[in-house]
C-alpha cells in the first residue's frame, strides 16, 4: 500500500531528517516492522514541502515503489508482508 503526502517541514540536512522521519513511522508502526522489510519510506526535502511516500509492503518476496509517478512492483525476496494495523495518512503526518 503506498501512502503519498505532502508535509510542511523544514530541513537543513536531508539525513537527519529522513532518519528522523523514519523512527518515528516506525514508532507508530511497532518493532515488529522492521524499516526495509516491512516497508520503506521516501522523502523529497523541497523546504517547507517536504513530499513523503511511505510504502507498506502488501506480500512477502514483492518490493513495492514508484518510478515517473507508477507504482511499480520487483521481486525481492527479503520482503516480508506488512505486520499490524496499517497507520492512516492522517496518522503518520500526526506523528511526523
Amino acid at each position: 500500500m503506498k501512502l503519498v503526502f505532502n508535509h510542511k517541514l523544514s530541513c537543513t540536512d536531508a539525513t537527519i531528517c529522513a532518519t528522523e522521519i523514519q523512527s518515528k513511522i516506525k514508532k507508530l508502526t511497532g518493532d515488529q516492522n522492521k524499516i526495509g522489510l516491512m516497508y520503506h519510506v521516501s522523502i523529497n526535502h523541497a523546504q517547507n514541502n517536504h513530499r513523503i511516500w511511505v510504502f507498506f509492503y502488501d506480500s512477502d518476496k514483492i518490493h513495492e515503489g514508484e518510478s515517473k509517478g507508477k507504482t511499480v512492483y520487483q521481486d525481492n525476496k527479503l520482503i516480508k508482508k506488512f505486520k499490524g494495523t496499517m497507520p492512516t495518512e492522517s496518522e503518520i503526518k500526526k506523528a511526523i
